[in-house]
């Protein structure tokens, strides 16, 4: 089962240390770029998932709160498994959480946060 929710990137900094399994994407515009990223988070280790087909599935469960895992996991899973992404050091990706923090006055940022429960 999963739990989903919207987060700002400072609650985002304060969730991560806590939860041992969880997935998250960040979009966002900005004048001169797109962002949008999806980091998965399996034990202390981050993963930056850089196969785009996980947005296009995901974007279905934008609108529940909670839902069966297997609606999000197996493209997590298709993308580790074809090594379709980088790891990304904690430091790195609290600093891009702070950096987005104080970007997010002027331009729309959306994070969706899923958190994994048996």
């Amino acid at each position: 089962m999963f739990y989903q929710q919207a987060l700002k990137p400072d609650q985002l900094a304060s969730v991560l240390p806590h939860v041992g399994e969880c997935f998250f994407t960040i979009e966002g515009h900005f004048p001169k770029k797109e962002y949008r990223v999806a980091v998965y988070k399996y034990d202390h280790e981050y993963f930056l998932l850089t196969d785009h087909r996980v947005f296009r599935e995901i974007f279905s469960t934008r609108g529940n709160q909670e839902g069966d895992e297997n609606l999000i996991l197996p493209y997590i899973e298709e993308a580790l498994e074809e090594n379709k992404y980088l790891l990304v050091d904690r430091g790195y990706l609290f600093l891009e959480l702070a950096t987005l923090d104080k970007l997010t006055a002027k331009n729309g940022i959306d994070i969706y946060y899923y958190e994994f429960l048996d």
